[in-house]
């Protein structure tokens, strides 16, 4: 969330820059949780109402009703490479008073989903650990913090950042409840579910023995990891038995697998 966090405040920057007074300005004061408003008299019209002028409960439920259709996601390193812009709710970038007040309800109710490929967990760590403590208040109300897991070909460093990942966990205050989902490729045909089933069981398998030689705060972390292979393992099996097999049993074992990846 660093990039998307900067481009929205060059944003708000260039559209004042270019206003020429035509939007007040807003200026937070430092002895106070609440906005200022700093505004010429040309800025104001008499008789003119604004969104601060309803009621607060009012103004709650029109940022719930905009934070409704909002999903939250972490940029890929190809998005960023591209420099693909990202949408932006316009409550961000109407005023800073309504960005104060629309973000700690966006962090606390919209969804967050962040794509870990091979338990590579760093830059979530170092985001997470930029956030200021109100934004971190906000998302440890959030259950819809979710971890998309995949996997390729996973290493000994791959499993290492995993074990930094849950050493992290056990350390940290944050404390965000993320949920964890594992994430597989849409294919075609028996063979290639069978195949993925194949894929989920041996990483499943594999942490599961992984987890009983960790002491005991990591195991809980790890716990709830297998258990999210362990439902699309689930998961794939009601999928391969709605399939029709049209393979021969010859063709089927050369699809056996001998621990390659999730693509």
């Amino acid at each position: 969330m660093d990039e998307p966090k900067i481009s929205k405040i060059a944003m708000l920057r260039k559209l004042r820059r270019g206003s020429k007074d035509s939007i007040p300005v807003y200026a937070e004061r430092r002895d106070s949780d609440f906005a200022t408003l700093l505004s010429t008299p040309t800025a104001i019209t008499p008789g003119r109402l604004t969104i601060f002028d309803l009621p607060g409960e009012i103004r709650n439920h029109i940022y719930e009703y905009a934070a409704s259709d909002i999903v939250l996601y972490l940029p890929s390193i190809e998005e960023r490479r591209k420099k693909i812009t990202i949408p932006v709710c316009g409550l961000l970038l109407a005023s800073k008073c309504c960005r104060k007040e629309f973000l700690p309800l966006l962090y606390s109710t919209a969804p967050l989903v962040v794509d870990v490929l091979d338990f590579d967990f760093r830059r979530i760590m170092c985001i997470v650990g930029s956030l200021y403590s109100t934004e971190l208040k906000a998302m440890r109300a959030n259950n819809t913090l979710i971890l998309r897991l995949r996997t390729l070909n996973c290493t000994k460093a791959n499993m290492d950042g995993l074990r930094r990942w849950l050493a992290h966990r056990a350390d940290s205050l944050d404390r965000l409840p993320w949920r964890y989902e594992v994430v597989v490729a849409d294919t075609i045909g028996r063979a290639g579910w069978f195949r993925q089933s194949r894929e989920v069981a041996y990483y499943g398998d594999r942490l599961a023995r992984m987890q009983m030689k960790l002491e005991e705060p990591l195991q809980w972390e790890l716990q709830t990891i297998v258990a999210a292979f362990d439902r699309k393992g689930t998961e794939l099996h009601k999928v391969l038995q709605g399939v029709p097999d049209r393979l021969d049993p010859a063709t089927r074992q050369r699809y056996g697998l001998s621990g390659g990846g999730l693509r």
